[in-house]
């Protein structure tokens, strides 16, 4: 990897890190609102003399101050090019790729043995009944906990963010991975609300749109989160 990819996949990751601590700092202020309008209804509905005008006051002022805040957090996606409505998924990690490397194969096999298909699924606990003598164990557990504290590498920051590559989902039809290029759409996540229906216009016939759709509908509920 040049100089020039790995500051752009540098700066892309800490994009992607600001747009999730907006998305979070929005929802905690959302949640906030709610939990806010709530309270202020039941004190007025009720006109509990335990509350006083003044903290009555200070319950509308706080509501206030986070429906601004909410505003802006909103106002910021926006400027990303987001849609601040819409819910941002994240994607299930599979371990085959987690633990890509050959000297991983044999803590890959341990682990799909006991069923476990997902770095997501991981426990701490898992580890410990894998034996001491197993090669890369340290390392793989490493890796494990990096991933708990959300320390990732590239590969796998784009994974969370974008899913799989339509390349491999799609890659029985070279013919539709040719319409994705042509549309800049790369991973599964991008095509989310493509209107696959536009797919007529490019020579596919019904039976082959709707399984697609089929496929990515299958995909989503696998592997979101």
């Amino acid at each position: 990897m040049g100089l020039g990819d790995f500051l752009f996949k540098e700066k892309e990751e800490k994009y992607l890190k600001q747009i999730e601590d907006l998305q979070n700092k929005l929802k905690k202020q959302e949640d906030e609102i709610l939990q806010l309008k709530y309270d202020i209804e039941i004190i007025t509905q009720e006109k509990d003399n335990r509350i006083s005008g003044k903290q009555l006051e200070i319950f509308e002022r706080n509501l206030k101050q986070n429906i601004e805040n909410s505003k802006k957090y909103k106002n910021i996606l926006v400027s990303y090019k987001l849609n601040p409505e819409k819910i941002q998924y994240k994607y299930k990690v599979e371990l085959k790729y987690f633990y890509s490397e050959k000297k991983f194969d044999e803590i890959l096999t341990i682990l799909n043995e006991k069923n476990i298909m997902f770095a997501n699924e991981l426990k701490e606990e898992d580890f410990n009944d894998i034996p001491v003598e197993t090669k890369n164990l340290d390392k793989a557990k490493q890796r494990f906990l990096d991933f708990k504290n959300e320390k990732f590498n590239w590969d796998i920051v784009m994974f969370i963010n974008k899913g799989e590559k339509l390349s491999k989902v799609y890659s029985k039809s070279k013919k539709l991975l040719t319409v994705f290029s042509d549309l800049y759409l790369e991973f599964m996540n991008d095509i989310a609300d493509f209107d696959f229906l536009s797919l007529k216009s490019y020579g596919f016939k019904t039976p082959q749109i709707e399984e697609f759709i089929q496929k990515r509908d299958e995909y989503y509920k696998e592997y979101r989160i």
